[in-house]
């Protein structure tokens, strides 16, 4: 018997299957990119008196990356603003903000001389020197990037959009090896709804970086390209220290193989930490910078002042003890239980997405346990990836053995009918 008139081959169902799952993929990234600039066009404070300013701690990143722009790449800002002092100010120079942490004003117009040009800066002591060695520079020469082509809130933070979208798309291809295409769609659709995510993808942060490239890690080795895996280890690791967390699992998944196998992927890390690190380096001399890298692990591992309000490795499981990155509207780094599911999952499952979640999560307890019990929850952001990979092939092992149960309880009902 001929198959129906018009009906379509086997290849052609599953091409527009494909396509489907793609088109909700966009839907997805795109559903994602709507809330994410709604947190990107929020006014902010401390920036330009009455208009737009900083959210959380932009304060920081933004104008250390600014600073490094100026001072070590010799480029100043692209804005029509000028930090200065009132000796540089001319008769066409007008005052836009005045400081009380700063010996020095903001103006639009003509000056004399200045000592940064650039959007406002917060009323910080020390800002105007302030370069942020506690963390590496990757992230701050993106931004950088920006304020060179416009110093402004929504140019700073468009890189953080840009890359919770590209995440998202690399948990779902990861999660499609591991998981199928449509347990990878649900999980992916899953991580939009985790908060911190959502939110640090909206702000100029170093974290939404840091899930980026711990994210490509996971995709790069399930695709079996360990050199890009030592590359994309390097560049988290060039964020933030803790970006190397992944080394602990990538030791035993690649040590188990071969010790040349982990080798090879820990000098192409070491290389790219080197590299992305030689412009301030360079400029610093290396002992100065080796001295500064040592300060910085030293201040990690070592409890701050009361401020913000701090967590634990734990409390992030249970969303409790939420950082507060906005009020009102109220925004809170305040995770998803995926996180927990995940982790329990994780220890049972024990494959190479499970070992580099437990390797990642883990990381953050030994910070803890070193000394540094100034945590906070938008951490997290950077094992959300890891999180929501893992629920998708949580989510497709319960629908496989769902199948299999069905399809055992079928044909028992067979037998016994025979």
């Amino acid at each position: 018997m001929g198959k129906p008139l018009g009906a379509p081959e086997r290849g052609q169902e599953g091409d527009r299957g494909v396509v489907k799952v793609y088109l909700a993929l966009a839907v997805v990234v795109g559903v994602f990119l709507y809330f994410a600039y709604s947190v990107a066009t929020l006014p902010g404070s401390d920036g330009l008196p009455g208009d737009g300013g900083y959210i959380s701690d932009e304060v920081w990143y933004v104008t250390s990356a600014r600073n490094i722009l100026h001072d070590f790449f010799k480029t100043p800002a692209n804005s029509p603003y000028y930090t200065t002092t009132l000796d540089c100010l001319t008769n066409g120079s007008k005052i836009v903000k005045e400081y009380s942490n700063l010996n020095a004003v903001t103006v639009t117009g003509e000056v004399k001389c200045y000592i940064r040009r650039g959007f406002p800066y917060p009323d910080k002591e020390g800002i105007l020197s302030y370069y942020n060695f506690e963390h590496p520079p990757l992230a701050k020469y993106v931004i950088g990037l920006m304020e060179a082509i416009r110093d402004e809130p929504l140019f700073w933070r468009i890189p953080s959009m840009a890359l919770g979208a590209a995440t998202l798309v690399l948990v779902f291809l990861s999660a499609r090896r591991v998981a199928g295409e449509t347990w990878a769609l649900v999980g992916t659709g899953l991580m939009v709804l985790d908060n911190t995510f959502r939110a640090m993808s909206g702000i100029a942060m170093l974290d939404i970086y840091l899930s980026f490239f711990t994210a490509l890690l996971v995709y790069l080795h399930l695709s079996g390209r360990p050199l890009g895996v030592g590359a994309a280890l390097g560049l988290a690791a060039s964020v933030k220290y803790s970006g190397a967390f992944p080394l602990f699992g990538l030791a035993y998944i690649y040590g188990r193989r071969s010790l040349w196998s982990f080798a090879a992927v820990f000098l192409m890390a070491t290389s790219t930490f080197i590299l992305a690190n030689m412009p301030i380096a360079g400029q610093l001399g290396v002992q100065r910078w080796i001295h500064e890298v040592l300060a910085a692990l030293s201040w990690h591992t070592t409890s701050r002042p009361p401020g913000p309000v701090a967590s634990n490795p734990l409390d992030w499981l249970y969303m409790h003890n939420s950082f507060a990155l906005y009020i009102n509207p109220d925004i809170y780094a305040s995770g998803t239980p995926a996180y927990l599911v995940a982790l329990v999952y994780s220890l049972y499952r024990r494959d190479d997405v499970s070992l580099l979640y437990l390797s990642t999560y883990g990381g953050y307890w030994l910070v803890y346990l070193l000394g540094n019990h100034t945590l906070y929850s938008f951490y997290t952001t950077q094992f959300s990836p890891l999180a929501h990979i893992l629920v998708a092939e949580l989510l497709a092992e319960v629908a496989r053995r769902g199948r299999a149960s069905s399809a055992g309880d079928a044909q028992g009902v067979a037998a016994v009918e025979n």
